[in-house]
């Protein structure tokens, strides 16, 4: 039998790294098992709320670990990987996810094999060439698989306690639904958008488009939960909560208020219509995430973002009126932004008025467009440390902002904002949205 042990990092950046789930993580080792049967045995090993320096300690012996890396785990990655080749050195890992597709030579500095694109297929065949002594350095998923030819992820590779939870679904106006026991799920895969300062150009081309789960599978996926876990709320973390096709969103929409759930989603400012914003009511929804951005609409244009301000003061009503709170993502410091952007971005949220303002600093994302091509932007300097290419991590009730890169005294829009406007732009208005009880729950 083949031990196989997927490795979660710990992921300490994360305010509370335990609000999300390793969702692919759920997705693999449930395919392995359907897959495999009894000739492998399969663990999630959760290093969250554990100290790095103290994790080696908390992984079991497996013939093969298989890791999700993303830039900012990369490195404590790395290091786990080397402390397990010490400890048992005939061991595989293989990594697939974000970093490992954008750099993928760095990678196999470190790890035996890759799993480029959908990894699905390509895990089942590289575990077949371990057995066979045969395993390759990079196993590529050319093309995107349709993700309903899979079973629902199953969350038993977790405690009930860690899936089940209360405070996913809180609401600013309404007690109670922070009690519900809840937890994350997503129903999609892919963004058909290439916002420049979020899209990697690599995973675009193995993964285009966007693809959602079938309206049964999602139905089924919630009773699940529901009769395994005694879950009340689900927090969809899809970039698009609902479809922007009307033959799947209502059908979609309808799956979700069959199962009689309390839910919370986040979609673009331009997809939601006043049709959708009723049904999503009627199906459950209580929150509604916007990813407006900036109100600047050069800003917008610049990230390649194609969404309208106007649009987004349009959606925002659209979903109050249906009763569904708003929450509003905006970022401070992105290229093109005017001087005036704090009184602009006030204006704005005293005009529509949502539930919550989250409002974050720029990030310069590794294999972003802007990333690849800074001085396109207008930008001389990019952090390229990768534990610090995130800026957040408790919100600065502790510590100083700052930022990931620089622009220059020269932008192909005119004057760059320096290091200290931005940041001073940031918690100004950061200080208002809380003085004026815009501020996170």
């Amino acid at each position: 039998m083949l031990n196989v042990g997927f490795v979660f990092p710990s992921s300490d950046y994360l305010f509370d790294p335990f609000k999300g789930d390793p969702h692919t993580h759920f997705q693999i080792l449930t395919i392995l098992e359907e897959h495999f049967g009894d000739r492998i045995n399969v663990t999630l090993i959760d290093l969250r709320g554990i100290k790095k320096e103290f994790a080696v300690y908390h992984i079991p012996t497996c013939d093969v670990y298989l890791y999700s890396v993303y830039t900012l785990d990369y490195h404590e990655q790395v290091s786990i990987v080397s402390a397990l080749r010490a400890r048992w050195p005939e061991a595989k890992h293989i990594a697939g996810g974000p970093h490992a597709t954008v750099f993928r030579d760095e990678c196999l500095n470190t790890f035996d094999s890759l799993v480029i694109g959908d990894g699905e297929h390509s895990i089942i065949e590289a575990l077949k060439d371990i057995m066979d002594s045969t395993l390759k350095k990079v196993y590529v998923q050319e093309k995107p698989v349709d993700i309903n030819q899979f079973p629902y992820p199953k969350r038993k590779y977790l405690p009930k306690s860690t899936i089940a939870r209360k405070g996913l679904v809180n609401l600013k106006h309404k007690k109670g639904y922070g009690e519900l026991l809840s937890t994350t799920v997503i129903f999609s895969r892919g963004c058909p958008y290439g916002c420049h300062f979020c899209a990697m150009p690599q995973i675009k081309e193995y993964a285009p488009g966007i693809r959602y789960r079938d309206p049964g599978l999602i139905e089924e996926e919630i009773e699940y939960l529901k009769s395994e876990y005694g879950i009340q709320g689900i927090s969809l973390l899809d970039e698009i909560g609902i479809p922007l096709v009307r033959e799947k969103a209502i059908p979609y929409l309808e799956a979700i208020g069959r199962t009689g759930i309390v839910w919370r989603g986040q979609c673009r400012v331009d997809g939601i219509t006043s049709e959708y914003a009723k049904l999503a009511a009627e199906s459950g929804c209580v929150t509604m995430c916007l990813g407006v951005e900036s109100v600047s609409q050069a800003s917008l244009d610049s990230i390649n973002k194609k969404v309208d301000v106007e649009r987004a003061k349009d959606t925002i009503r659209l979903l109050k009126e249906n009763g569904i709170e708003t929450r509003v993502y905006m970022i401070m410091g992105l290229p093109a932004e005017p001087a005036d952007i704090v009184e602009k971005t006030w204006d704005f949220i005293t005009e529509t008025e949502p539930t919550s303002v989250y409002l974050s600093m720029f990030t310069v994302r590794p294999g972003t467009e802007i990333f690849n091509n800074p001085k396109k932007f207008g930008i001389k300097r990019v952090n390229k440390d990768w534990d610090k290419t995130m800026h957040l991590y408790s919100r600065y009730d502790k510590e100083a902002p700052t930022l990931t890169f620089e622009y220059e005294d020269k932008t192909p829009w005119g004057p760059g904002a320096s290091s200290k406007e931005i940041v001073d732009n940031y918690l100004k208005l950061q200080e208002k949205i809380k003085e004026y009880g815009f501020g996170p729950l």
